[in-house]
């Protein structure tokens, strides 16, 4: 017997309001989440791979294994995102979908999945000067607006086998250069209430990261790096990590989620906050990214730091004793006894540092 349900991806990718104090970043991330609890459809396992770039996006690849232990059952799937209260400069064409959702692709046991974009909360005729600032469509009543993205999926009787890609632009505040979220809890919804095998990648190809891992469900499980070289140590229930063209990678079992995974990579304001100029007098993360400033890393009034910072980031051992020991004492640097200075890897802005010519842009 074949049965159809609908289940929609609550939060899939969230776009959400500013927080505070000027804290906002236009995404995040959730889990597969049917609308109402899928008895016979278990999640098998799940690898979670995001990609940090030296860019204003993030990339997100996920790979479920499902297993449908009874018959045979098609399903309309819902990619649902919030309209962002920041960065949308027009409200017309909601409709074609998110602006700030790029390459959206799902795939199901080998097969593209067609996909379909409509919006929610309003009617094809809305008025865009109805809506509020914050993402909501006001015409006598408040509601909130989402983009939409659907595709049919088929789940045949044992395991299935869903692919999903996507990349969304993000923004930095004056608390963190990039920051991440992603919803961990929607997994909870299937059979059995857990996912049998969980993997989380967080990857940085071709470049450096430094950020905290901040999620409860994680914080007792210790990344191992499966690729380049990293390091972490642990602090306020948070989990710190330095790594250079690496993987770090998360494994649990029987995981059953009950929170939400933020990556992010504090600016000098956070150590302003807390008071710790002391123990990070030249800012506490650097960034190959746009959103780095040498004002935000405290950097502007020391020149010859900020012309070696850019090499620091490499691995370069420096050799007099100044500039040795300003960066040994940077827990996120890594020296690397290989690395040899190549002008062509790095980027335009920190050309800038390193000849003496960045100003910042007003």
């Amino acid at each position: 017997m074949k049965r159809k349900l609908t289940f929609v991806v609550a939060s899939l990718l969230t776009f959400f309001v500013s927080l505070a104090n000027d804290y906002a970043v236009l995404t995040n991330g959730s889990l597969l989440q049917p609308q109402k609890e899928v008895v016979d459809v278990e999640i098998k396992s799940e690898v979670l791979t995001i990609r940090l770039a030296d860019e204003n996006r993030a990339y997100v690849d996920v790979d479920y294994t499902f297993y449908n232990h009874g018959d045979k059952t098609d399903m309309t799937v819902a990619f649902v995102a919030n309209l962002p209260s920041e960065g949308i400069t027009s409200y017309e064409n909601l409709f074609d979908g998110s602006p700030f959702i790029h390459d959206f692709v799902v795939e199901m046991n080998g097969n593209l999945l067609p996909i379909e974009t409509a919006a929610t909360g309003i009617s094809r005729d809305y008025d865009p000067k109805l809506i509020t600032g914050d993402g909501y469509y006001y015409d006598g009543k408040e509601t909130q607006i989402q983009y939409i993205y659907t595709f049919p999926a088929t789940f045949e009787k044992g395991e299935n086998k869903v692919h999903h890609t996507y990349s969304y632009d993000i923004i930095h505040s004056v608390f963190a250069i990039w920051n991440i979220e992603y919803e961990l809890s929607p997994a909870a919804n299937w059979k059995n209430h857990k996912i049998g095998k969980f993997t989380l990648n967080i990857e940085c190809p071709n470049t450096a990261k430094h950020f905290y891992v901040n999620c409860e469900d994680l914080y007792l499980i210790n990344p191992i790096f499966t690729k380049g070289v990293g390091k972490f140590r642990k602090d306020r229930r948070k989990v710190e990590i330095s790594m250079r063209n690496a993987v770090a990678q998360w494994t649990l079992y029987d995981y059953k989620p009950e929170s939400r995974l933020d990556i992010y990579s504090v600016s000098n304001l956070e150590d302003y906050k807390d008071g710790d100029l002391e123990n990070h007098p030249y800012g506490y993360s650097y960034d190959r990214g746009p959103n780095f400033t040498p004002t935000s890393g405290n950097l502007s009034g020391h020149p010859k730091i900020l012309r070696n910072i850019p090499y620091a980031h490499r691995g370069y051992i420096f050799k007099t004793k100044d500039m040795k020991k300003c960066f040994e004492n940077l827990w996120w640097y890594i020296p690397d006894s290989n690395y040899v200075p190549d002008m062509s890897h790095f980027t335009d802005k920190e050309l800038m540092f390193i000849n003496g010519t960045y100003t910042e842009k007003k």
